[in-house]
């Protein structure tokens, strides 16, 4: 029997299409967006006039917010629908299949990308209650748990039956559905996934600059009066048909650019020094470099061979010798003519390294340096972290000799000495080529900032190097090819130095690391006074945390599911803070010589994690008082203001308490978190991880039109596993805004048995690796680990409901960061209760906690101490209580940010630049970013807190980003359109974070159902714009030799008419919140 769908299509008339639809995120890849009752209706005349008995409300409200999308005219022309409305297929299932017959045959061929409704679920899961196609009853239903078990619902079997089954198979065939899921996000349904689409449209972007660029080149040539026309050839026909193979040639040239190529300066981080055989610290290079490789078994005053020079220029220009051929093979009379002239540089650099005492060296700097002043402070003080030793942790007296870090300048210098005795590349003048200010900014820079290789190279000129001239005489014109290979030879030199050399000679000499205290800042030790400060710290943690294993279970340890994991410590103002990373690929023992997969532990927990944090969303009634996010903290907050307005009338006195757990993560007892685990677990037998992909919109140009792609994970109870994606889907929209969700229909199960064995051997059997050592941690839960903010949580939280339920009364509020309580309450019995019961502690937790983290807001002695009260304003009353990165008004309960911490060290290391490439154009986006990190709806909703603090919280939020700006334009020279551009991108910046603030307000208001929508935004864009501009030229102010321009711009901005009238009205708030800031050091 011939298919019915095989038949030529019925010419229809087509309607005029309404005007396009809008929507943020979908309109960025289809420019024709419809209805699904405008499509229809514009290829069927009488669809809109045919009353049918069935229509109904849940039915029309699905033909108005169903979308039909495409990606240009020609595919939206190609759709037809079909006069013939029949319907032949008994059930909807068969119908689906045979339209799903048509997409399959339409996506196949080379080149042709999948169609979502053709994804479908492994064969392996177990499906209950599938629909059995009675054509088929043999074969399984695979496509019910895909976007194609959408159409199964009544209202598009209801479609079907009004528009036949031809139109229904084209429907799905020609056109991108979409279906709403709340929260104007949407579901697609059909078409060529969206994240396919992600990856088309930044390959086209690519593209088309490219050729923009092309056309740009031969700009030139068009204006030749008398041009010969030649017929393409071949070559140029093929090149203009294969964009994509430009494209990809494109990118591998650019890895070779300089500016992409980066020197890999995290290499030098958390290095352990090499120990001869006597155990003496070995000084300079580590023994595997190839210098000291050349040095082995030779004496100082030997000279080196041609071989060993050789082997040295072959580590320096890799490109240069032959690596096809042995070296030992070349001669002085078969050696290329450009090797000729390096082989007595090479011989100098062998000789003087051989002889160069690197330990003398490094002892003559350091105390020259030491008895010299310093222009450049250290980035610390004597009472601060860099003075801890492990006899502070113990509450002991201070030691005589503290550990103080070496300052830049002290680095920079011993670097700068090593190269001027080892290295002699002498330039056309006579004077040899040193490092200079790139060494110096290789050092200063911050842990995650980027060096190129283009920047290294800025100051220097090929033409100064003169051993690569050869034959050629100083000032000769130099033929393009050979400039080239000059160029390339004196990158590979430069790349050489600063990777092969500087770091290693870096990392063998100081221990470099990031502290508590100083954030992003590079903090250098020596490798002794490192050494010497943390073998105590290490010997506490072996008697109270870690136990040794016996030499014949390391091996079975190290084949472990999460094998053994490298352990480091931090300094930070108590001692050190033991940091297990469980990101680094697990090292496992391989005697099959397999190439299998390596991952790392925090991987291999990845689904860990998203069971439990399925459990947490699900139980969160049993959590207590926790904070997952520092943004949980207004709806808490916001229903206790409520609750005590409604029951006082007005704000009473309120009592604030804040504690602090000690060593929350080492003090946990883990038979006690195993038992918590396994109570949380307990309601489910297995779950389901369903991925999907998250299309953000491009949002506002002050991103640059740029959109996000997300691909997500999400585990579910087997017993609510739905059978389409879409009721997940409504679950996953509620906290989004204008996205569209792309079901990726992959799905594998994990039960609750493996969730718990995973969670038992990763607390029970964390290994530790210290040195050539291994431990075992007997007590606590490993800190760095994915899971363990949210294992600490529940643990707490346990404690919680156990011993502190009775702070659950209206009129007092408990709230729990990981171990960070807060207490808020208007009886002050209840305050002290609060703070005699935590003084007491938790003997079967473990817990204890830290005294010197407590903080009051009202005086109350404990009967050992008296606990620290918050400090108090000029009226004497304590005025802001902090929190959480908050400063909570303990009159009003108004939220502010905590701009005190940040007045405690240089703004500068607050924040690291991942690259310097495109400083100027980025800086927009940059910008912007660093804005939204404060723009919370705790700190703009102007019901909860007064129009004078959200304005403030402006003003401050301004402040403290724009003292940024001078660190993020470092070594930049200002001009005419610098100071444009500076002062656009903040104009345009200003005005994203308006408008996303309000609509992140809004939405919120929405969700809580709450009238009166605009009361909770209040503050006009002028007055928003003006405290900006009027913070950004505050602070810029003090940097106007660099930023006068931009402040000029600022002050006539400010000036404008629509601004007239409001600077008198908001100069008492820019006042005050200048004198908040203006403390602060940028």
């Amino acid at each position: 029997m011939t298919a019915p769908f095989d038949r030529a299509p019925a010419k229809t008339q087509q309607r005029t299409l309404p005007p396009t639809l809008h929507h943020k995120t979908l309109s960025a890849y289809y420019p024709y967006i419809y209805t699904l009752s405008q499509f229809i209706s514009s290829r069927l005349e009488d669809f809109e006039s045919q009353r049918h008995t069935s229509n109904t409300t849940a039915f029309s409200t699905f033909l108005t917010s169903t979308l039909c999308a495409f990606r240009n005219e020609d595919e939206l022309n190609r759709v037809e629908l079909d006069k013939d409305r029949r319907v032949i297929f008994p059930t909807q299932q068969e119908a689906i299949d045979k339209a799903l017959s048509h997409v399959a045959k339409a996506s196949s061929g080379p080149g042709k990308v999948q169609n979502l409704l053709l994804l479908r679920t492994s064969s392996s899961l177990h499906i209950q209650d599938l629909p059995i196609n009675m054509s088929r009853p043999s074969v399984p239903n695979q496509t019910i748990q895909g976007p194609a078990g959408s159409f199964r619902s009544s209202e598009w079997q209801l479609l079907r039956s009004r528009i036949g089954d031809k139109s229904f198979s084209k429907l799905l065939l020609g056109t991108s559905l979409f279906s709403p899921v709340g929260n104007n996000c949407y579901l697609q349904l059909s078409g060529i996934p969206l994240y396919e689409l992600y990856e088309e449209d930044h390959h086209r972007v690519s593209v088309s600059k490219m050729e923009l660029s092309r056309k740009r080149k031969r700009g030139p040539e068009t204006n030749r009066k008398y041009k010969r026309k030649r017929s393409k050839s071949t070559a140029v026909i093929q090149a203009e048909d294969c964009s994509e193979n430009r494209a990809n040639v494109k990118e591998k040239e650019d890895d070779r650019i300089p500016s992409n190529t980066n020197i890999l300066r995290q290499r030098m981080f958390y290095g352990r020094p090499y120990w001869n055989k006597q155990g003496v610290l070995s000084h300079g290079l580590p023994p595997s470099h190839i210098l000291n490789a050349l040095k082995r078994g030779k004496k100082s005053h030997e000279a080196p061979s041609d071989v060993d020079c050789l082997s040295l220029l072959d580590d320096i220009f890799p490109q240069l010798v032959d690596s096809n051929k042995d070296i030992s093979a070349f001669t002085t009379e078969n050696l290329p003519k450009r090797l000729e002239g390096m082989i007595g540089i090479a011989r100098e650099i062998i000789v003087r390294h051989n002889r160069l005492n690197y330990e003398e060296i490094m002892k003559h700097c350091l105390e020259r340096m030491n008895r010299a002043s310093s222009k450049t402070p250290p980035p610390y003080t004597e009472q601060s972290a860099w003075t801890v030793t492990p006899a502070q942790s113990n509450n002991q007296a201070l030691p005589n000799n503290p550990l103080i870090p070496k300052t830049h300048r002290q680095v920079s210098m011993l670097v700068r000495h090593h190269y001027c005795s080892l290295f002699i590349f002498y330039a056309n003048h006579g004077k040899p080529t040193q490092p200079g200010y790139a060494s110096c900014q290789f050092i200063t820079a911050k842990q995650f900032e980027t060096t190129s290789l283009h920047s290294l190279n800025q100051n220097l000129r090929i033409n100064d190097f003169r051993w690569l001239h050869g034959n050629n005489r100083s000032g000769q014109r130099v033929a393009p090819g050979e400039m080239k290979k000059r160029k390339e030879l004196v990158l590979d030199l430069i790349h050489w130095i600063f990777e092969c050399f500087l770091i290693p000679l870096i990392k063998n000499s100081f221990y470099v690391t990031e502290t508590a205290t100083t954030k992003y800042e590079t903090v250098y030790y020596s490798q002794k006074d490192w050494n010497k400060a943390v073998r105590p710290h290490y010997r506490s943690l072996q008697d109270n945390l870690l136990e040794e294993i016996d030499k014949n279970e390391v091996d079975a340890a190290r084949r472990g599911v999460l094998g053994v994991s490298t352990a480091r410590l931090i300094p930070k103002p108590t001692g050190f803070r033991p940091i297990v990373n469980l990101g680094r690929k697990i090292e496992m023992p391989d005697t099959t010589n397999s190439k299998r997969k390596s991952w790392s532990a925090n991987q291999i927990l990845g689904n860990v994690h998203k069971v439990l944090t399925s459990e947490k969303d699900r139980q969160k009634h049993r959590l207590g008082g926790a904070l997952f996010g520092t943004n949980e903290i207004f709806p808490p907050l916001q229903k206790l203001k409520f609750e005590l307005t409604k029951k006082h009338g007005n704000l009473p006195q309120l009592y604030f308490i804040k504690t602090d757990i000690k060593a929350a993560f080492d003090s946990i007892k883990q038979d006690k978190m195993l038992k918590i685990l396994e109570d949380m677990l307990r309601q489910s037998s297995e779950y389901r991880i369903i991925l999907y992909s998250v299309l953000l919109p491009p949002g506002h140009r002050a991103y640059q039109g740029t959109s996000k792609r997300l691909f997500k994970s999400k585990a579910i109870p087997t017993e609510d596993v739905s059978l389409t994606f879409a009721d997940h889907a409504k679950d996953i929209a509620d906290s989004m805004r204008n996205a569209a969700i792309v079901d990726m229909v992959r799905r594998h199960s994990v039960t609750t048995q493996e969730c718990l064995n995973l969670l038992r051997s990763h607390i029970k059997d964390n290994t530790w690796k210290v040195g050539k050592q291994y431990f075992r941690q007997k007590t606590g839960i490993p800190q760095g680990s994915k899971v363990s903010t949210l294992l600490c949580t529940m643990f707490y939280s346990y404690l919680e409901n156990e011993h502190l339920s009775w702070t659950r009364r209206e009129g007092s509020l408990l709230l729990r960061y990981i171990d960070d309580f807060l207490f808020i309450t208007d009886n002050y019995n209840l305050a002290r209760r609060f703070v005699d019961v935590m003084s007491r502690g938790f003997p079967e937790y473990g817990a204890r906690i830290s005294v010197d983290k407590t903080l009051l807001s009202f005086e109350y002695d404990t009967g050992k101490q008296l606990a620290p009260v918050c400090s108090v304003n000029d009226q004497g009353d304590v005025a802001d209580f902090p929190y959480c990165g908050f400063l909570i008004r303990t009159g009003t309960l108004d939220i502010m940010p905590d701009f005190t911490r940040l007045l405690n060290y240089s703004i500068k290391q607050s924040f690291a630049r991942r690259s310097t490439r495109k400083q100027g154009s980025s800086f927009l986006t940059w910008y912007s970013r660093q804005l939204e990190n404060r723009n919370h709806v705790a700190l703009l909703d102007t019901v909860h807190n007064g129009l004078g603090t959200v304005m403030m919280n402006v003003f401050i939020n301004f402040a403290m980003t724009t003292m940024k700006v001078p660190h993020y334009f470092k070594g930049m020279d200002s001009s005419v359109n610098f100071d444009r551009l500076v002062f656009a991108s903040m104009l345009c910046s200003t005005e994203y974070t308006f408008y996303a603030g309000r609509a992140r307000v809004l939405h919120y208001v929405r969700t809580k159902n709450t009238k009166n929508l605009k009361a909770h935004f209040s503050l006009k864009k002028e007055e928003f714009v003006l405290l900006a501009i009027t913070a950004m030229s505050h602070v810029l102010r003090r940097k106007t030799s660099r930023f006068k321009g931009v402040v000029d711009l600022l002050e006539a901005e400010a000036k404008k008419r629509v601004y007239r009238g409001l600077s008198e009205k908001l100069a008492v708030v820019c006042d005050k919140g200048w004198d908040a800031v203006k403390d602060a050091r940028y």
